[in-house]
């Protein structure tokens, strides 16, 4: 099956013509590098659930705040697929408030970005293959970043120089990560979203956080499969996520979707859906 990044504006054109084994979707609210990060939790003695697998450590120590990694007696390098991933992940768990080669704590960086936030999630007007029920529908929206001790983990990531992988493979980059938890809920409960998440940040200024939702599934009443329009070819959404950023006072994003696009040798899509929240800066 092929894979293919693209907007909601894009979508219908981009299945039939666009070819792209990553599932990276074009996001104007994300300008730093996508590490797969969905909730998933990690510390210093396990490496983070990203796409770079990092070494097993196999003790650490504690030094003041700083929780530092002893030397693994092996690294991981292999992926789920049997192939050596780009990049190596090694995580430290830290305290909140513990300075990071970013020049920025956790708990400053949250300073501001606590609390509900009453918004808008306004769905898209293309492709023209959303059903009419959702096309350019707004709905109340509340989100909120709760943080309730949370671990924090610098993340110092490298090229594995056992990848193999075909081109030059995407930037390993540091970051800091930060465990906390997201609400996502409309006015009539279509999303009730309370999960868990994983905000990193590449730069003092701004932080990314991607929730999945489908699968397992969403939580509210809205009905994936009432997304798109009865057409043929079906397009079929087979995943959702919830699409953040973090920059100065502001917090917007996006809901992506998945979606096949016909039978067994169909087009699989990946883009924005719905926007919501503040306009985040490119």
């Amino acid at each position: 099956m092929t894979k293919s990044t693209l907007t909601p504006f894009a979508l219908s054109l981009a299945v039939l013509f666009a070819c792209n084994p990553d599932k990276n979707p074009i996001d104007s609210t994300t300008d730093a590098p996508d590490t797969g990060s969905s909730g998933t939790d990690s510390s210093a003695s396990e490496p983070t659930a990203s796409e770079p697998t990092g070494p097993d450590p196999s003790s650490s120590t504690t030094e003041g705040d700083i929780t530092t990694t002893a030397e693994p007696g092996e690294t991981e390098t292999t992926g789920t697929n049997g192939e050596a991933p780009a990049c190596i992940d090694t995580p430290t768990v830290i305290a909140a408030d513990a300075e990071t080669p970013l020049g920025v704590t956790a708990e400053a960086f949250l300073a501001d970005k606590l609390g509900p936030r009453e918004t808008l999630l306004t769905f898209a007007e293309e492709p023209l293959s959303l059903s009419d029920a959702w096309r350019g529908v707004s709905l109340p929206l509340t989100v909120e970043v709760r943080y309730d001790a949370g671990e924090v983990r610098w993340i110092d990531s490298e090229l594995n120089p056992d990848y193999e992988g075909e081109g030059f493979p995407s930037d390993c980059a540091d970051r800091l990560e930060i465990d906390v938890g997201f609400d996502f809920v409309t006015e009539g409960l279509e999303f009730d979203e309370h999960r868990d998440g994983v905000l990193q940040l590449f730069d003092p200024a701004s932080a990314q956080l991607r929730v999945e939702l489908l699968p397992p599934g969403v939580n509210g009443s809205f009905d994936p499969a009432t997304l798109y329009k009865a057409d043929d070819p079906q397009w079929i959404v087979t995943g959702i996520e919830i699409g953040a950023t973090l920059q100065g006072p502001g917090l917007g994003g996006s809901l992506l979707n998945e979606v096949k696009v016909g039978e067994e040798d169909g087009f699989v899509g990946f883009g924005n859906v719905a926007s919501w929240g503040d306009p985040i800066n490119p």
